[in-house]
């Protein structure tokens, strides 16, 4: 079953990003963040006011990028997972600063740049890390990237998964017993066993395979996801113009279709807890001079970022808080 929105669901007509992700909504004070990794961008709206409340907070140096950003015991504080490490973002004072780094050599810190992330239910920060554009764009995507975890009271960071190709969405059972993780480019979500005590993952196997529920489309990447309480995941699949809804079982529910082909990220929030929100990139990122004009939306609307209210609670897990201080 296939369930089309369209341009009516823009939620900020005024907005229109270059690679919109990490969509995160924040129940305590009803907004929503998101971020454009290529500019290095993070956006804050008040879904009460969207149009007039959005804030932005961005990285001065050209270079950097932002993959993941967390929610903190503070409203106005987040951690932004940025192209070397860990930084404090504060709406407050619009400042971005680095705390983190992560432990790269010199052709690393080139390389590599984050992705995206989560914290699990212990507080903890899982983040992947993947090529940086200025690889994928002359080399392709190789398989030096990684999915590390950092303790967020001693700052130790471990590798739980190395040499990955894209590593993207990801998200706990609400029992905190499983890790679903996104490897993009093997065309899978991945279920894993996890031990807190001992802090290691086992027993891999493949829970989504979206070439064999795509087999019409050349590359149908799973990209960001959101889980429910129930173990349901929504997924938005790149290049598919699609978002894949699954049982706990892994089993399809339903597709839901937008008019932008790049789908990038989804979570579930609004106060009753009934809407998606989806980010998306637009189909000139690649460009240096990617033209994002919000005024234009004839053909693909990527770039603009949608609310799909549904007709039900979709029951969606809250976004865990970083367990640190900052």
């Amino acid at each position: 079953m296939t369930f089309s929105f369209g341009i009516e669901n823009i939620l900020v007509p005024s907005y229109r990003g270059r690679l919109t992700e990490g969509i995160t909504y924040d129940p305590r004070n009803d907004t929503l963040i998101w971020i454009d990794i290529i500019v290095g961008e993070v956006h804050r709206i008040n879904l009460q006011n969207p149009n007039t409340t959005h804030e932005i907070l961005k990285w001065k140096n050209p270079q950097e990028s932002v993959g993941a950003i967390a929610l903190t015991k503070n409203e106005n504080v987040l951690v932004v997972c940025s192209k070397y490490g860990l930084a404090k973002g504060d709406f407050t004072t619009g400042e971005l600063e680095y705390f983190f780094k992560y432990p790269h050599d010199q052709q690393q810190q080139v390389r590599l740049r984050s992705n995206d992330g989560i914290v699990d239910p212990w507080g903890h920060l899982w983040i992947g890390v993947m090529n940086d554009f200025n690889v994928t764009t002359t080399e392709g995507v190789q398989p030096e990237g990684k999915l590390y975890r950092i303790n967020t009271t001693d700052f130790t960071i471990e590798t739980m998964v190395d040499n990955t190709l894209i590593a993207n969405g990801l998200a706990f059972s609400e029992d905190g017993k499983n890790l679903f993780w996104t490897d993009s480019l093997t065309f899978t979500i991945w279920k894993y066993d996890y031990d807190y005590k001992t802090n290691t993952l086992s027993n891999k196997t493949p829970f989504i395979k979206t070439k064999e529920i795509y087999p019409d489309f050349e590359s149908p990447e799973p990209d960001g996801l959101t889980m429910t309480k129930n173990g349901e995941i929504y997924t938005t699949i790149f290049s598919t113009s699609t978002i894949l809804h699954v049982n706990n079982q892994g089993e399809v529910v339903e597709k839901i279709q937008l008019p932008a082909k790049r789908i990038t990220c989804t979570t579930i929030g609004g106060k009753e807890g009934n809407e998606l929100f989806v980010t998306t990139g637009h189909l000139e990122l690649e460009k240096e001079y990617c033209d994002s004009r919000p005024e234009d939306k004839d053909g693909d609307l990527g770039g603009f970022l949608f609310s799909l209210k549904l007709d039900r609670n979709l029951n969606g897990q809250q976004k865990n808080i970083w367990g640190g201080e900052l």
